[in-house]
């Protein structure tokens, strides 16, 4: 199956209100890129991995969303998003407004990612993601089956790398 992907360009200071007029338009969900820094506030709640160069914040957003042209009314919804995006150029900057369409195959997201996630070693501790087999060669060597997506993770954290050393 095929979705069709939006891509509309706008401000930072205009993502919220602009996913508001999305969802007023059928949109359900939409995924927010853009430069801003995290603030100290959102440093402490989460664990991030900030790039040693944070791009420079130019105070643009794109917001990505997705439509299936075999269930959704696709002209009908893009014809609400473009009066709703006029609607709210007309009390605030939105910025360009504009909107990027592609298509886009449908993919096993949630599995997809196995395929790059492969067995490794923790010192003489061989570590096998649940869905790999353990190969003839290996099979007297001290075997940790994992499945990463679960309570244990990946294996590759410091801290889980310790407990199991």
């Amino acid at each position: 199956m095929k979705w069709k992907k939006f891509r509309l360009k706008t401000l930072e200071s205009a993502e919220d209100i602009v996913i508001s007029a999305l969802y007023d338009c059928g949109i359900e969900g939409a995924q927010i890129e853009d430069k801003a820094p995290l603030t100290e506030s959102e440093k402490a709640q989460m664990f991030v991995d900030i790039a040693p160069v944070p791009e420079t914040d130019d105070g643009i957003a794109w917001l990505d969303f997705y439509l299936d042209p075999e269930k959704d009314d696709v002209d009908g919804i893009m014809g609400k998003v473009r009066r709703a995006l006029d609607e709210l150029r007309e009390f605030c900057d939105i910025g360009a407004g504009t909107l990027e369409i592609s298509e886009t195959e449908d993919t096993d997201w949630i599995n997809n990612w196995k395929q790059y996630f492969k067995q490794f070693y923790i010192d003489d501790i061989l570590v096998i993601p649940s869905w790999e087999q353990v190969k003839d060669e290996d099979r007297d060597k001290m075997i940790l089956h994992i499945d990463p997506g679960t309570a244990f993770g990946t294996g590759m954290h410091e801290t889980t790398q310790l407990c199991i050393r």
